[in-house]
């Protein structure tokens, strides 16, 4: 080798002993006193052994501080590159911490816009962690600072429905960069660290906590306990969605035998539908081994969505939750169901919808919250699903959710119901009470209300049961068939084999418009 190269090489190992110093080994010492693993530690324990080839790594802030002080600026804060997770390649980036608090700096953002494009371009799922003050002090307006920003965030919002994106925010995240870790699809929040904040005042102690995010304003999908724990929830998530819209979600097998019958199933609902159940009980008897991924477990809990698998195949779960406000779908149950199905239909993956509702809520209050513009973005979305789509009603579908849940004229493909499921336009005690108020107000000065009222609503019961509309093909509230529900399991791997391959097309238009 010649002496030329050889300096070459040397200036080279220089740079990547710098890079591995990161911000200097005090900073290094500062993120580890926090529990915190550093940039290249994440990404070394997301992806698999020795899979990680880094681009960018010469990269660095050339222009001087505005307070003259030198400080070591590294990949310009951000390490980045691709590597492979379970043996499927993916693009991945961190922000460095240690470097200006791993403030977002010009040719950073640039850097990751880039990535990006690469990852889109290339049909590979985008893995972003955040650790980040926000936008570095000293990029002035106008400069490629904000240019760089603004094609990150382009390039960010173009690609979606193209790859999936997965964002761990793992420490601070403020400004447009929370901006950014919220136009992913799934966000993954570490318990103690992540702090996410647009900017402004806090009226409270835990605004721009993970908890609220996850609780309070629905932006966050999981809650990590730490680093190790955020970067195994991530490939644990990865492991259901697909390289990119264009690829089938990943198959694995669980050796769960698809034609398994549960009676367990037989316990699960009460006998008297005045009280609750919960359905993760009936999840777990029906998926492949009892295991469900669920997402926001902790928001609008009364609608519980999640990943799991039938038959091996990966599926999109969305259940109504009885134990939780009798599984309305109030304002924040109706973005949360959205906002999925939508992601959904983005990459052909299955929608699987269990079904116990009383409907969306009426009153003043709801009114307030907008429970109708909300409800009117479920019935846009559902009527724009392209996706295999499989009901299974268990109990009651009132009103509205009728059809948002796809148990009506909306084209679900398959809907089957338990022989206990219900359809009416409003909960039937409702209809008691507006039908036969005369009659009640007699019984009631005769002193036998409860009696009465139970003759009339067990009437209209009967009327609302499947088992009764069923035998008319041709009515409005009808499914494919009422079936025994120990079979709930392998009618629905029966059923998303039978339409795997479907084809769906829609009306050809630029684009639809959703409610506001």
């Amino acid at each position: 080798m010649g002496k030329w190269m050889d300096g070459y090489l040397k200036r080279l190992d220089r740079v990547r002993r710098e890079n591995l110093d990161g911000g200097g080994e005090h900073r290094l010492r500062i993120q580890q006193g926090l529990g915190k693993l550093t940039a290249r530690e994440r990404i070394t324990r997301l992806v698999d052994p020795g899979s990680f080839e880094e681009i960018g790594s010469l990269v660095t802030d050339s222009r001087p501080p505005l307070d003259s002080i030198p400080r070591p600026c590294p990949s310009d804060g951000v390490v980045m590159g691709l590597g492979k997770i379970h043996t499927r390649t993916a693009a991945l980036c961190a922000m460095d911490f240690s470097v200006m608090s791993g403030s977002l700096g010009s040719q950073a953002a640039w850097k990751l816009a880039d990535l990006v494009e690469l990852a889109g371009q290339k049909r590979m799922p985008l893995i972003s962690m955040f650790d980040s003050a926000g936008l570095r002090v000293g990029i002035k307006e106008g400069d490629c600072g904000l240019s760089g920003l603004g094609r990150l965030i382009r390039n960010y919002s173009r690609y979606s429905g193209v790859i999936p994106r997965i964002s761990l925010v793992l420490g601070p995240c403020t400004g447009l960069m929370a901006a950014i870790a919220v136009l992913s699809d799934f966000l993954i929040m570490r318990e103690d660290a992540a702090f996410m904040w647009y900017g402004g005042p806090r009226e409270s102690d835990d605004a721009g906590t993970a908890e609220f995010h996850m609780e309070k304003s629905g932006q966050c999908d999981l809650i990590a306990r730490d680093d190790e724990a955020a970067l195994e929830s991530a490939k644990a998530l990865l492991g259901f969605l697909p390289h990119s819209c264009w690829a089938p979600p990943p198959f694995q097998e669980t050796g769960d035998d698809p034609e398994r019958r549960e009676d367990a199933l037989l316990e699960v609902m009460p006998d008297d539908p005045k009280f609750t159940y919960d359905i993760h009980q009936v999840i777990e008897l029906i998926v492949d081994q009892g295991t469900f991924f669920e997402l926001k477990a902790d928001y609008a809990s009364h609608l519980v969505t999640g990943f799991c698998r039938f038959g091996g195949h990966a599926v999109g779960l969305v259940a109504n939750n009885p134990d939780e406000l009798s599984g309305i779908l109030e304002p924040d149950a109706s973005d949360k169901y959205d906002r999925f199905m939508r992601f959904l239909d983005a990459f052909h993956i299955p929608l699987v919808t269990l079904v116990d509702t009383t409907a969306f809520p009426p009153g003043d209050r709801w009114e307030r919250m907008g429970v109708i513009r909300h409800g009117a973005k479920l019935l846009h979305s559902y009527a724009h699903l392209t996706c295999p789509k499989i009901t299974m009603v268990l109990r009651r579908s009132y009103g509205g959710a009728n059809i948002v849940l796809g148990c009506s004229k909306m084209f679900p493909d398959l809907v089957y119901t338990w022989p206990t499921a219900e359809f009416a336009p409003t909960g039937p005690e409702t209809v008691v009470h507006a039908v036969f108020h005369k009659e009640l107000a007699k019984a009631k000065a005769q002193g036998d209300y409860d009696q009465v009222f139970n003759r009339f609503l067990g009437i209209l019961k009967e009327q609302f049961s499947v088992m009764n509309l069923a035998k008319i093909w041709t009515s409005y509230y009808t499914a494919h068939e009422v079936i025994h529900p120990r079979d709930t399991r392998p009618r629905i791997i029966k059923a998303l084999e039978a339409v795997r391959h479907k084809h769906e097309p829609l009306p050809e238009k630029r684009r639809s418009i959703a409610p506001a």
